[in-house]
């Protein structure tokens, strides 16, 4: 064992992975070095004994080294982990990868490993309750854009409110905004988030007339059917509740339960408006196959078809994601088989991107077509009908859940639907002649949109389909140099 070294990280992942560089390039073992780190040191962390905030040191300059995808791709979310040992669980790891271990992370058994997996998923969990709990309230300011600028007061559990700027930037792209807590506070103009220091919860207003809004919701969809108090609380932690304008509801709500009840038995059974409910959380790719055919999140499941799940590498760098499948490809249980499946096919080969090594999937899982009786006693034919938003809406939990459990580097969205399932509705298809631009998704750092090669096979002429094929092409190619040498990434 060599001399013990204490090193102060600044508490961020970068920090921490140029002093990981550096002690492995130093061949610092792991039970020989400690991690300070000035954020979970700091009042309120889980370090420090005397609660003393040390000063942060930089790294000494040390190359990079290749890592598996896998640890490079989760380490930055295990490292929002408010706890003390997050540091030296994610250095134990990676000096064992460093050792030879490549295959660390498929050992459910190894105790890091078992502690890496339940401090990824407190930190996925407490990024569900910020998206479901954070509620902004309307203060004037004549800086906004629109002289108004919502601001909302949050208590994360974990240190993930710069990870999820980016959900409420997609989220809510057209106000200006601003998501208060106690470790920072992220800010958005229109053009850029600013992240600035964490600030004490008068610091937000109070309410606002958007409060009613809120409680009309809430109470809207307030289910007595499902009343379970333990559960609501477990869901809903009482933390929360000072920040939730509907919770004060909750008494009034329960005491209508009976009455509502009744209502309820007497009315007839209502449509699904969300495929959720028949979603399992944190189900393999095969096991929300195996779910798909059960659902009834939307009234295209009683037309009678299969619905489809994509096709693809769990691990796959790239995602390309359609509208729905056609009449070919439900018959054959397949994504792009079709006509447009050999347009996309041709692309992709021209591009230089390996079908296999893509996973292909649709925004909407069914079928949606009308039936049309053809002349002359010819029989019936199945034509392809465009899905709404609401059925994109509605189906966007099953790629949610996709999406979570590839993880793409890269996507490529086809077609004006596939576009608005991640972008929202005001989305725009981008024109035969624009250069293939990249923006970030919920989904991807790296998400682009373009023609789906069915709207290129209808295209009115064989110039504007050749443009809208280059474009097709030029996109694809753009994503293989989004991406990194396939099975891993740099630490």
């Amino acid at each position: 064992m060599g001399a013990r070294r204490v090193v102060v990280l600044d508490g961020t992942f970068d920090g921490w992975r140029d002093w990981a560089r550096a002690l492995l390039r130093d061949g610092v073992a792991a039970e020989d070095v400690e991690f300070v780190d000035v954020l979970r040191s700091a009042p309120g962390g889980e370090g420090g004994l005397f609660g003393a905030t040390p000063e942060p040191v930089a790294a000494p300059s040390a190359p990079p080294f290749g890592v598996p995808k896998a640890f490079a791709r989760r380490a930055p979310t295990v490292a929002c982990f408010r706890g003390a040992d997050v540091w030296a669980v994610l250095y134990r790891l990676v000096a064992r990868i460093a050792s030879g271990e490549r295959d660390v992370l498929d050992d459910p058994l190894d105790p890091d490993v078992v502690r890496f997996q339940r401090m990824e998923k407190d930190v996925r969990r407490d990024a569900h309750k910020m998206h479901a709990f954070v509620r902004f309230r309307r203060i004037e300011n004549e800086a906004a854009r629109n002289g108004e600028r919502f601001v909302a007061w949050y208590r994360p559990s974990h240190l993930i409110v710069e990870r999820e700027a980016s959900f409420f930037r997609n989220r809510f792209p057209s106000m200006d905004w601003s998501i208060l807590t106690p470790d920072a506070s992220c800010h958005w103009d229109g053009a850029e988030v600013r992240i600035t220091p964490g600030v004490d919860r008068d610091a937000a207003p109070d309410g606002d007339e958007l409060e009613e809004l809120w409680c009309a919701y809430y109470a809207s969809i307030f289910n007595p059917a499902r009343v379970m108090l333990s559960a609501m609380k477990a869901e809903m932690p009482a933390k929360f509740w000072d920040t939730m304008p509907e919770t004060a509801q909750i008494p009034d709500l329960l005491a209508a339960v009976p009455a509502r009840l009744e209502e309820m038995a007497r009315s007839s059974r209502r449509l699904a408006e969300s495929a959720a409910p028949f979603v399992p959380a944190g189900a393999s790719l095969q096991e929300l196959r195996s779910a798909l055919p059960d659902c009834e999140g939307c009234e295209l499941h009683r037309l009678g078809g299969r619905p489809l799940l994509g096709e693809g590498p769990a691990d796959a760098s790239v995602a390309i994601v359609g509208e729905q499948p056609g009449d070919m490809e439900e018959r054959a249980g397949r994504p792009f088989v079709g006509p447009a499946g050999e347009v996309l096919d041709e692309a992709l080969a021209a591009a230089g991107l390996p079908r296999e090594r893509v996973y292909l999937t649709n925004a909407v899982k069914h079928f949606r077509h009308e039936v049309r009786v053809e002349p002359e006693g010819r029989g019936k034919r199945r034509i392809h009908k465009r899905p709404s938003v609401q059925h994109a809406s509605r189906c966007q939990p099953w790629l949610d859940a996709e999406m979570e459990r590839v993880q793409p580097s890269a996507l490529v969205l086809l077609g004006v639907s596939a576009g608005r399932s991640v972008f929202g509705p005001t989305h725009r298809s981008p024109a035969p002649g624009d250069a293939p631009q990249p923006r970030s998704s919920r989904y991807a750092r790296a998400t682009w949109s373009t023609f789906h090669p069915a709207a290129i096979l209808r295209a009115r002429d064989a110039a504007a389909a050749e443009r809208m094929r280059g474009h097709l092409v030029a996109t694809l190619q753009a994503t293989t140099e989004a991406v990194s040498e396939p099975g891993r990434e740099h630490a």
